[in-house]
């Protein structure tokens, strides 16, 4: 396996370092539990220290698998840090500039997860040889319903943990089940779009999407006749399933077979097989895309 060099990627070192001072920096949650029930203090402290732990693993170990992890995290622990914050019996009071700089250092780590290039630096860390992948943006219909499974997990996760805490064992087994079960649901929905990709080999480009394709798409290279960043996809087929942004747009030579997703070829109104002289797609880093697109890698 061949991985990119995630030395002066900023976003990647950015996440490691928040992540591991939340561990270091007084956090609100102590404060927060001081006066609960024993139940309730090892219940809570466990989570976090859980929740810590695996982002741990997922900002250190480079993959798309770690991508969804700290991307999935990040956001509940934000917000975990924040209900502490105000659940503290004095908020008001000196003490409580730590728990606000936990929860900056929470941001931080969140905001940087999101970033285009800390993405790519995870992506990249799975590919083979010479490949380079690069991330495709997520299109825009698909995000509500993954702000919704996110949403409905992380509250379903939230009232088991509470149910524990407060020893509501009726209530903790049903919600214990339901967070398992979306738990999983998030899991391989979310991940899919982990594994949206534009692959350039030496032997060609190949788009790896399996939510919008039913199976990789892959052209030789001596096929692409040219490569431009364009508004619009125009004549071409529209692979970014309606991405905000510049799209890159590939010509062929000749027509290709491509096998469409149930879903996409619903969006199009056509067959779930086509034939195609050209495709756009939509990478989160457009002119990297086009870079490596242009100047294919060395064959190793």
């Amino acid at each position: 396996m061949s991985t990119t060099p995630d030395t002066h990627n900023a976003p990647v070192w950015i996440v490691r370092v928040a992540w591991v001072l939340l561990a270091v920096v007084p956090g609100p949650l102590g404060d927060a539990v001081a006066d609960s029930g024993r139940t309730a203090q090892v219940v809570f402290t466990s989570t976090a220290w859980v929740l810590w732990a695996v982002g741990v693993v997922a900002v250190a170990w480079l993959s798309p698998v770690s991508l969804t992890a700290i991307r999935s995290i990040a956001p509940a622990v934000v917000i975990g840090l924040v209900v502490a914050t105000l659940a503290r019996p004095n908020p008001a009071d000196a003490a409580v500039a730590w728990p606000l700089v936990s929860v900056a250092l929470a941001v931080v780590a969140a905001f940087a997860a999101f970033l285009p290039d800390y993405a790519a630096a995870h992506v990249q860390a799975s590919a083979y040889g010479a490949e380079r992948r690069l991330p495709l943006r997520i299109p825009v219909p698909h995000v509500a319903p993954m702000a919704l499974v996110w949403v409905s997990t992380t509250g379903a996760v939230g009232g088991f943990v509470f149910a524990l805490a407060g020893e509501v064992w009726w209530l903790a087994a049903p919600t214990g089940v339901v967070a398992a079960g979306l738990m999983w649901l998030a899991a391989t929905r979310l991940h899919r779009f982990a594994r949206r990709w534009l692959v350039v080999v030496p032997a060609g480009v190949v788009v790896h999407d399996h939510v919008l394709l039913a199976e990789t798409f892959m052209v030789k290279a001596h096929t692409v006749t040219s490569v431009r960043v364009v508004d619009s996809p125009g004549e071409a087929l529209d692979l970014s399933g309606v991405a905000r942004g510049a799209l890159i747009v590939v010509s062929l030579r000749e027509a290709e077979n491509l096998a469409l997703s149930p879903y996409l070829a619903k969006m199009l109104g056509t067959l779930d097989a086509v034939h195609v002289r050209g495709y756009a797609v939509a990478p989160t880093l457009t002119g990297q895309a086009l870079a490596a697109l242009t100047k294919p890698p060395a064959t190793t």
